[in-house]
């Protein structure tokens, strides 16, 4: 791992009197730090649930945060998850002012690995691993320029972990869609994580580590 420049042209950007961060389009950001830090309050902040410190400015494409939650979606770390809609299809589609037809949802499905759920089932039958894949499919479909992930992999086993983390990295390199994801099991996530951002404590602007090439 090595300090490279800050990126030309950032989607992303946190900065206070004395330093900066910032995250390109399509690129992965690792949020590291103890437990009970504050990995989750950043990403509720940069949500917009949450003010951000008056001593840190944090923008979107240029825009406050807060003028920017439409193109901002969250995954949140709750088991058992908090559904909007009522079944697999509902659920995808839910917030959409077009909703796709049922083939193309089916195609959703099978990208993220979801194909053996019917669009008509019923939510609460999902384990942990597909609650957070179809969060995920709903996510992809409603196409945000950055994409917030709490925890994804906790509590996962290894295999299951790798493959989400993996499928979660081509979804942001295709769609150039940019990821912070916040994990206590940071190592599930360097792999494919393209800048390390450490938080040392909740007040305090998360520090950048470096990049990884």
């Amino acid at each position: 791992m090595k300090t490279d420049p800050l990126p030309e042209n950032p989607i992303l950007t946190l900065s206070d009197a004395e330093h900066e961060v910032q995250a390109a389009i399509g690129e992965i950001i690792l949020l590291t730090g103890e437990v009970g830090s504050g990995k989750s309050l950043w990403l509720k902040r940069l949500s917009g649930l949450l003010d951000i410190p008056s001593h840190i400015s944090a923008s979107i494409n240029g825009k406050t945060v807060r003028k920017e939650v439409g193109s901002v979606q969250m995954l949140f770390d709750l088991q058992p998850p908090l559904w909007l809609g009522q079944s697999v299809a509902e659920e995808l589609c839910f917030g959409l002012k077009d909703r796709p037809d049922s083939e193309r949802l089916a195609e959703l499905l099978a990208e993220w690995r979801l194909d053996s759920l019917d669009l008509t089932s019923e939510l609460t039958s999902l384990n942990r691993l597909q609650a957070v894949r179809l969060n995920l499919a709903a996510m992809a479909l409603a196409g945000p320029a950055i994409a917030l992930l709490d925890n994804p992999t906790d509590a996962l086993p290894e295999p299951d972990a790798i493959a989400l983390r993996n499928d979660v990295a081509a979804w942001a390199h295709r769609s150039n869609t940019t990821v912070v994801v916040a994990c206590n099991r940071w190592h599930d996530w360097q792999p494919v994580a393209t800048q390390s951002w450490r938080v040392t404590a909740a007040e305090d602007l998360p520090h950048r580590e470096g990049r990884y090439e």
